[in-house]
């Protein structure tokens, strides 16, 4: 008969396994879960549209201002010089070309995920994991070999105490939370998954309020860019406003516009002090509201100041 391991291996080779399957889990990437792969991807696509619609505006305001600048010298000087109205073609192609792209740019959408992708990304994440995984091994072979043997003899034991005292304990293979970091910055990038729950909750109700606020806001603001001689106003400059306030504090320049979209208003690229950037223009307002945007009310013009009423006839005067 076969003589049966005693318990010190048995439970040495327990712990080896329980060890093994864990580093596999951990080294694979199972340990992040498919939400924050598609949050990433999400959040990594909308910081690209981003980086590329200011890209294109700074590019385009460099060009309106060079061409600005040529225009005045012209008029100066009654003309300009071949080279510099060479240059002032092309400033003003390089204009037009970034305006075009900021067209084509437009908002940032959300497009489905292909789960290819998600399968890359953890494929990249595995990768660098087993890279770490790696060098403690090299590690001691490398310390085997220039140091002494001794380095091995010492990892092993290393390696057989932690197995032993894991024993007949596995790990709980679980996948991590979501970062909060990353909620905070993908909460209006991504819906968050749908799963129907049995025990009862309360259910949020949009009442639309945020809506009407955002829209009176909004009448306000371009009212009053009007009332000082501009079209319109940039998303930028409305959301900024809006967040002093301390509203919409989870929005971007990327995806306010899309609110403002879900609130009723539209936008579109306007120019406002010679920037072109998106924004809510006046007459495109006036047609989405069916009236003219209203002013503050304190900015509203007193019109109710009469002339003087005429003294009343003296008895005795003639009519």
């Amino acid at each position: 008969m076969s003589a049966r391991p005693g318990p010190l291996i048995t439970r040495t080779t327990a712990g080896a396994g329980h060890i093994a399957v864990a580093l596999a889990h951990w080294a694979g990437g199972h340990t992040v879960g498919e939400e924050e792969l598609l949050r990433r991807i999400v959040k990594a696509r909308a910081e690209a549209h981003a980086e590329a619609v200011d890209e294109h505006q700074r590019e385009a305001r460099r060009a309106h201002k060079k061409a600005t600048k040529l225009r005045r010298l012209a008029a100066e000087d009654g003309g300009l010089v071949p080279a510099a109205q060479s240059d002032l073609t092309q400033a003003e192609h390089e204009a037009r070309r970034h305006e075009a792209a900021l067209e084509a740019l437009g908002d940032f959408e959300i497009r489905d995920v292909d789960p290819g992708q998600i399968r890359h990304r953890r494929k990249k994440i595995a990768a660098l994991r087993c890279t770490v995984l790696t060098l403690p091994v090299a590690g001691v072979v490398a310390g085997s070999w220039l140091l002494d043997g001794v380095v091995l003899l010492v990892s092993t034991l290393g390696a057989v105490s932690v197995c032993w005292a894991r024993g007949n304990t596995p790990f709980e293979l679980t996948v991590r939370p979501v970062p909060a970091e990353l909620l905070a910055d993908s909460a209006l990038l991504v819906l968050e998954p749908a799963e129907e729950e049995e025990e009862e909750s309360a259910v949020v109700v949009d009442t639309g309020e945020w809506k009407k606020e955002l829209l009176v806001y909004v009448e306000q603001a371009v009212a009053i860019a009007k009332h000082e001689g501009n079209s319109g106003v940039h998303c930028v400059e409305l959301l900024q406003g809006l967040q002093r306030k301390g509203d919409f504090l989870g929005l971007t320049s990327a995806t306010f516009p899309a609110k403002l979209r879900d609130a009723g208003i539209p936008t579109k690229v306007i120019s406002v002090g010679g920037d072109k950037q998106i924004g809510v223009q006046y007459a495109e307002l006036e047609k989405a509201l069916k009236h003219i945007p209203r002013l503050p009310t304190h900015l509203v013009p007193d019109l109710t100041a009469t002339a003087p009423l005429p003294s009343p006839t003296e008895p005795g005067r003639a009519q």
